[in-house]
């Protein structure tokens, strides 16, 4: 498990580098952005990726089944829809209110934002595995940063790369 964190994190590594010097240079000639702005990024974003997660899932599910797929191969692939439109679901929002940024920054952040709520889904069956009922409020946190971390990257991401 180790192992497989610090191969993520290796390879993420270069590029959170290379997205924050790109964007210390577009930021100097994008003019300031709104907190209205951000924060009507943040939400959309948060609130379409699970919308996405479940509407493309079952889409795919009913797809893959009608062109004869086993209930197994269609659950899996259900599963690989749900989280690709959770995933440009989360991208697309900042991207459709702003419009001066990059969408391949916006997909980017949201894939950051996705392995960062899957850390953080990892850490929380860990330490409350055993007893459910004693996380109380952290549980909640948790569950709803693991809800909003995709939209969070995506327009920390697309805001960086604004022009």
């Amino acid at each position: 498990m180790r192992r497989l964190w610090s191969i993520a994190i290796a390879a993420l590594a270069p590029l959170a580098l290379v997205s924050a010097s790109r964007g210390v240079a577009a930021q100097e000639a994008a003019p300031a952005l709104s907190s209205a702005r951000v924060t009507a990024q943040v939400v959309g974003g948060t609130l379409a990726a699970p919308i996405a997660f479940f509407g493309t899932g079952i889409a795919t599910k009913r797809i893959a089944r009608a062109m004869g797929a086993s209930d197994e191969r269609a659950g899996r692939a259900a599963y690989v829809g749900a989280y690709t439109g959770s995933w440009l679901a989360a991208a697309a929002v900042p991207a459709a209110i702003a419009g001066d940024g990059r969408f391949p920054a916006a997909l980017g952040g949201s894939a950051v934002g996705m392995l960062a709520a899957a850390g953080l889904v990892r850490v929380g069956n860990w330490r409350y595995d055993a007893d459910r009922r004693a996380c109380g409020p952290l549980c909640w946190t948790m569950g709803a940063l693991v809800f909003a971390l995709p939209g969070i990257g995506a327009t920390i991401a697309y805001d960086q790369s604004r022009r």
